[in-house]
């Protein structure tokens, strides 16, 4: 038994931390699974694109935007088009060539306030999904490029919001 006045040694968890797993960590994404996510967020992105384009067009004071946000907002859902194809093939996957199902739901709204709800409910679809996956993503390039699609999305649903 030691005396009350000497040290006790006792061993810090930071010198065999390493030795443990990271529990709290998410398992990253497999490869099918990765591939079929951006595979969602091509055809979302590219749904989102064609819908900007149809209506930055019929835009008019009853929109409550204007078309230069409308097409700013197209502008980048063309461009996350490009990079997550340039991802799914610098990954080995095929990118999709479908266009998402929010596209033919969305042309068939006729109001501005319920296309600009509709709007905001594919991009808060988009930005959820995003950062549910972004843990669980190990490519550096991918997670940056990712991370910089959810804050653009967030950004545009303060631009566009009813």
């Amino acid at each position: 038994m030691t005396e009350p006045d000497e040290p006790i040694e006792v061993s810090s968890p930071v010198c065999y931390a390493q030795e443990f797993e990271d529990y709290n960590r998410p398992a990253p994404l497999p490869a099918a699974e990765l591939a079929g996510f951006l595979n969602v967020l091509l055809e979302s992105e590219r749904a989102g694109a064609r819908v900007l384009a149809r209506w930055c067009h019929e835009a008019g004071p009853d929109a409550g935007v204007g078309a230069d946000t409308l097409a700013a907002v197209r502008d980048d859902e063309a461009r996350y088009c490009a990079g997550l194809t340039e991802h799914l093939t610098r990954l080995g996957a095929e990118p999709s060539h479908v266009t998402g199902r929010f596209y033919d739901k969305a042309m068939t709204i006729a109001a501005w306030p319920d296309r600009l709800r509709f709007l905001d409910k594919g991009q808060s679809w988009v930005a959820r999904e995003i950062r549910d996956k972004l843990p669980r993503i190990e490519d550096a390039a991918l997670k940056a490029f990712l991370q910089e699609m959810l804050e653009r999305h967030e950004h545009n649903l303060k631009l566009c919001a009813v």
